[in-house]
């Protein structure tokens, strides 16, 4: 018996947010969510204890759990992600991305495209990165204010007439590291995570296992969460919340619906 997947699809232009790009104030851009589906299905979201993963990151596994995570997903019932998504822009240019779409059009399914990119820069509708030809969109490519990249961008893409592809619009998720694709939403989210990966270290090399979690956002909000658990060897876990607020609107403790051992503001 068949068992029906999670459908990654953007319905229209409708549902993007007017230009130039950015969501509306309460709303997140429909590519963002569907970003932080595949980030999190990739496990994105966690940095392991320096024991577990001793090899440490690399942007090539990075890409790799992007893709193996792709298969969890259709585009439409019945039809996989896996085959209609691509982590670098060279299939997009030699023509490859139109061709995939032309087939699965001429099955009678028309279907988007998406594109997972590396991004050290966005300029709508430009997605700059190092050795690499710019990626234009003919809409937009939105992302969060006021950080920087690096970035991972997911990109549509859909079939032409001709058998091309177009890519149409894009979201730029600012990341820790080229190396370690964990969202931010601020730069003091990557202070902290610097922090944090010192943390382990000094932890491991006591025998002690650190591993730190950030807590997907479910609403919009400036507020990062994360999740820390220290455990010895044999011993029982234990487990802090971390706040990091750049506006400094999180008192001490909670905001009332959730709780935190610690608030790190840029004050303190």
């Amino acid at each position: 018996m068949s068992t029906s997947r999670p459908i990654f699809r953007v319905s229209s232009d409708a549902d993007l947010p007017p230009l130039p790009g950015g969501p509306a104030p309460g709303a997140i851009h429909p590519l963002e969510r569907l970003l932080e589906d595949l980030l999190e299905t990739a496990g994105a979201n966690v940095i392991p204890s320096p024991a577990q993963a001793p090899d440490g990151p690399d942007i090539v596994d990075a890409f790799g759990a992007l893709k193996a995570a792709s298969a969890q997903y259709d585009v439409a019932p019945g039809i996989g992600l896996a085959d209609h998504f691509w982590t670098h822009g060279a299939p997009y240019h030699s023509g490859a991305v139109g061709a995939q779409l032309a087939r699965t059009a001429g099955a009678g399914r028309s279907v988007q495209g998406f594109l997972a990119l590396y991004a050290t820069e966005i300029r709508s509708p430009l997605l700059y990165s190092e050795k690499q030809s710019p990626l234009r969109v003919s809409g937009t490519i939105g992302t969060l204010p006021d950080v920087s990249g690096p970035y991972v961008t997911l990109v549509t893409c859909e079939g032409s007439a001709d058998g091309s592809a177009e890519a149409v619009v894009g979201f730029a998720m600012p990341v820790f590291t080229a190396r370690r694709f964990l969202p931010v939403r601020s730069e003091l989210d990557r202070d902290v995570l610097r922090a944090l990966e010192h943390l382990q270290v000094s932890l491991d090399a006591h025998g002690i296992e650190c591993t730190v979690q950030r807590i997907r956002p479910r609403t919009p909000s400036t507020v990062t969460t994360f999740n820390v658990s220290v455990c010895a060897a044999g011993g029982i876990p234990r487990y802090f919340r971390l706040a990091v607020d750049p506006a400094g609107t999180t008192s001490q403790g909670g905001d009332g619906d959730r709780s935190f051992d610690f608030t790190v503001t840029h004050r303190n």
